[in-house]
């Protein structure tokens, strides 16, 4: 099978955990997807959120800046300048 579409499928059920706020469950997916295929945009930049959403603001951005990398999306770029933000305040 594609890993592409197997990476996909984990990041679905990865967004399924993150929509139950069970965040630390849903990074586990998102890693799952990221080890099959490496350039998952999408998997990327939920796990960012997910990191975010638990306070983990410096992997966070690592993440996003990782899915930028990979893709220019306007939902990464969005979330970068609010981990900038958060960043800066600190």
């Amino acid at each position: 099978m594609d890993p592409e579409r197997i990476a996909d499928a984990y990041s679905k059920e990865g967004d399924l955990l993150l929509a139950e706020r069970k965040y630390a469950e849903a990074i586990v997916l998102y890693d799952r997807a990221i080890e099959l295929f490496p350039e998952s945009c999408e998997a990327w930049t939920s796990k960012a959120v997910a990191l975010k959403t638990m306070g983990k603001v410096r992997e966070s951005l690592e993440c996003v800046e990782r899915a930028l990398e990979i893709y220019p999306s306007p939902i990464a770029e969005s979330l970068r300048e609010s981990l900038s933000s958060d960043l800066d305040r600190t």
